[in-house]
């Protein structure tokens, strides 16, 4: 059943509508497309689709495929116009305006789920290995559960300030278990991604008593922690030229890349590796400035 969660009249007679697809069989909420740009959630919901025709499912399922739909069809992380992310917005405020009205709406309708899986991919221009992030202060409740989705590593990482405003804290906090799932590379559809996930989400289901059968066996992911994760940026502006692939296995002071200045046709920097272990995230996109992020480097095998 298609339902709407939250709906605003916009300029020139458009209507900024989001909507929710609810299969009354399974016990599991499944949100995505907070940022708009990360696109690894569709291959994982079309999955997802086949469960509204399973009867020996038992519970409710509800799917989110957008929740910014005006900023998945311009292609930026917040809603435009408004010149915010809204996965900074979070818990919003029904009387605030259209972001924070469509931030408190989507918490309402979530809010006392048995759990809310937010499925995102990488920031901008990066490629991750699939991971479940759980924040530390929750480490207790979801780690149990972030094991069973089927992702290669769960990151048990520090609460930034900015992730307070995110859909996933404000869920937290109001004791509604969120977990936030990144895979693939930003702007595209990771077919195996979405596969792996479709098979952890449904070992998920298992463990909450929601599936018929309980002997789905999948791989345990590797848990990491921020200590172990060394990030990787660029010193200088210019254009990023990787000189490895994402995911394979680096030594210390390995080259990751150049930093090349385009109209003297000069290397600017060597970007090395800070330690020996994973190629972890790898940025695919050229252009860079002092402190851009280009990559990050999981520490041992």
């Amino acid at each position: 059943m298609i339902q709407t969660v939250f709906s605003a009249a916009l300029p020139i007679g458009e209507q900024l509508v989001v909507k929710k697809n609810r299969a009354d069989l399974v016990i599991v909420n499944t949100c995505a497309f907070i940022e708009s740009a990360k696109k690894e959630s569709i291959d994982s919901i079309i999955d997802l689709g086949w469960l509204k025709k399973n009867h020996t499912l038992r519970g409710i399922v509800d799917i989110y495929p957008a929740l910014n739909p005006l900023g998945m069809s311009a292609a930026e992380h917040g809603v435009p116009l408004f010149d915010l992310d809204l996965d900074r917005t979070f818990p919003g405020n029904a009387k605030g305006n259209l972001n924070e009205a469509l931030a408190a709406a989507i918490i309402a309708d979530i809010k006392g789920a048995n759990v809310c899986i937010d499925i995102h991919a990488p920031d901008a221009y990066l490629r991750e290995v699939s991971q479940v992030r759980v924040e530390e202060e929750h480490e207790k409740r979801l780690l149990p559960l972030a094991k069973l989705l089927n992702t290669q590593y769960v990151w048990v990482h520090a609460t930034s300030t900015a992730q307070h405003a995110t859909l996933a804290h404000a869920l937290n906090a109001v004791r509604t278990r969120c977990l936030v799932v990144e895979m693939g590379e930003s702007m595209h559809i990771t077919e195996d991604c979405g596969s792996w996930l479709t098979e952890g989400i449904l070992r998920l289901i298992a463990e909450l008593g929601g599936w018929s059968s309980s002997s789905i066996s999948l791989p345990s992911p590797r848990i990491i922690r921020d200590s172990q994760v060394h990030t990787v940026s660029s010193g200088v502006p210019g254009v990023f030229l990787p000189r490895v692939e994402q995911g394979v296995s680096i030594r210390r002071g390995q080259t990751l890349g150049i930093v090349a200045d385009p109209l003297s046709a000069t290397v600017l920097e060597e970007v090395v590796a800070p330690t020996s272990g994973l190629l972890f995230s790898l940025r695919d996109h050229p252009v860079v400035y002092p402190g851009t992020l280009v990559a990050r480097v999981l520490e041992g095998r």
